[in-house]
């Protein structure tokens, strides 16, 4: 794991947990790409902040956190918003990337992005009580177009900022999907959609199979980029 580079993409209620997950289990170079500040409303459920860091620049407080914490780690803080042109040119140089985005068209355009690069990378979701994790190994397994062909028209979805959500039930996603990326990395497959309603107490899981016309990874798209919304 020491040798391992990791980019979360979105250093929010899910790229937190993730982030202070993965550096605990050895990463040897964390990459945090975030455009936003922390804002006093994110406290409740991104750990790595507090209220002396309300206006900072999120990535600029996530690494300062963690480096006093594990200072042997390398953090790489990147305050850019995720674009096809920060996206090529930081992709090539990390092993896998986590998913720690907030609106389903981003989530898509990163999909997208890691499917052309074969790139291996987490997906996590989650609003109010209701959650979801998927590793993906472009190529090898379904990725999110296979499970949702037709992506909703951007800012159809609520974020969690918009509709709630419970802050001990998004940290639980983040360090869920942490798990899953070190499943990914020592290739402790199958690889299952796990999907978590705390609410209701109930959990699936599911080994989903590739759809042959994705139009991300299926015959003959590998490699080719679907264009998608991406609001930065």
């Amino acid at each position: 794991m020491e040798k391992l580079k990791i980019l979360v993409v979105g250093v929010g209620g899910l790229g937190c947990p993730a982030s202070l997950a993965l550096v605990e289990a050895g990463a040897g170079t964390l990459g945090l790409m975030d455009p936003d500040k922390v804002e006093l409303s994110n406290l409740h459920r991104q750990i790595l902040y507090s209220k002396g860091d309300v206006g900072t620049p999120k990535v600029e407080a996530a690494a300062k956190f963690l480096k006093r914490n594990y200072p042997a780690v390398n953090i790489i803080p990147m305050r850019e918003s995720m674009t096809a042109e920060t996206m090529d040119r930081y992709l090539k140089d990390y092993d896998l990337v986590v998913d720690g985005l907030d609106r389903l068209e981003k989530k898509f355009f990163l999909n997208d992005k890691c499917v052309q690069a074969r790139k291996p990378f987490v997906h996590a979701g989650v609003v109010k009580f209701e959650g979801q994790v998927l590793a993906v190994e472009p190529g090898v397994t379904a990725c999110l177009r296979c499970l949702i062909p037709k992506m909703p028209p951007p800012f159809a979805m609520p974020t969690c900022q918009e509709a709630g959500v419970l802050g001990a039930f998004s940290q639980a996603i983040g360090y869920l999907q942490a798990h899953e990326a070190l499943r990914l990395i020592r290739r402790k497959g199958p690889y299952h959609l796990l999907k978590i309603d705390a609410q209701k107490r109930e959990t699936r899981s599911i080994i989903p199979g590739r759809n042959p016309d994705c139009e991300a990874c299926g015959k003959g798209k590998m490699g080719e980029l679907v264009e998608t919304a991406c609001a930065s």
